[in-house]
């Protein structure tokens, strides 16, 4: 028996309102029908990182989160953090609720079939091997964040490092047009990273692992679909302007003027 989205707000009812359960600690739970399986404890810090690689029995109907949550509240006397409790359910049917809940209140999101986005709904939905919202960044954005990150490795050992080594750690430089400029290089970037495919780079991924998840990564992205394998790669790399800073402060000022217009002229 498979629920129905009534029985996926009431499984998030039931969840939200589990006294047996500690407020500070995020549980992964199990769900058959509308009766409560099985629980298990997660990192409150990072609850999606211990749900990565399961994969829910059959016999499981919806598989849900509960977790602390903080959302920062300004007022007239400051800024301070209201205490929350978020829950997740997704049913094998793919219906999906998340409510944030208080004492006093509770906002609901859904129920809904569309695939809800975010890190725990991702992981949700694959212990239950159901497909997740499609990519939300082109590769393009992966291309760029790679090669800046490529090029922090190479800057932080080799201070004052010039143009042409920096486009000789391209994936596309050496097919750029020469003399190589800022807006040739980003034609190269950008042209490489429409030429790609997120599933295409998944299957290479689950196959051999590589750069920048590692051997060990192959049993995760053949467990991933598309999606998340999208937003995982993206995440696994540091945020693009935390590198444009990093950078600004070993490179030239020539070289970074020219590597900051290839990144807008990306944009």
């Amino acid at each position: 028996m498979h629920t129905t989205a009534v029985a996926v707000e009431t499984l998030a009812q039931l969840t939200l309102d589990l006294e047996s359960l500690s407020p500070n600690i995020a549980m992964f739970i199990t769900y058959t029908g509308d009766v409560i399986t099985e629980i298990h404890q997660l990192d409150s810090t990072d609850p999606v990182t211990a749900l990565l690689g399961r994969s829910a029995a059959d016999s499981i109907t919806a598989v849900g989160v509960r977790a602390p949550a903080e959302i920062t509240n300004p007022t007239n006397e400051g800024t301070f953090p209201a205490h929350h409790t978020v829950v997740h359910v997704v049913s094998r049917n793919g219906c999906a609720v998340t409510v944030l809940g208080d004492e006093a209140d509770s906002r609901w999101f859904g129920p809904t079939m569309s695939p809800q986005q975010g890190r725990v709904p991702d992981a949700c939905r694959r212990t239950l091997g159901l497909p997740t919202s499609p990519p939300t960044e082109p590769m393009t954005n992966f291309v760029l964040a790679a090669w800046l990150e490529v090029i922090v490795r190479h800057a932080l050992h080799q201070p004052g490092l010039e143009w042409s080594h920096i486009v000789g750690l391209h994936p596309a430089g050496t097919s750029a047009d020469w003399p190589v400029t800022p807006a040739t290089l980003a034609e190269a970037t950008r042209s490489l990273g429409t030429s790609l495919d997120w599933e295409r780079f998944r299957r290479v991924i689950a196959t051999v692992g590589g750069f920048p998840f590692g051997d060990d990564a192959t049993k995760l992205a053949a467990w991933m679909d598309c999606g998340m394998f999208s937003r995982w790669a993206m995440e696994s790399l540091p945020d693009r302007a935390d590198l444009i800073d990093a950078l600004e402060a070993v490179l030239g000022p020539a070289t970074f003027d020219r590597l900051w217009a290839t990144v807008r002229f990306c944009e």
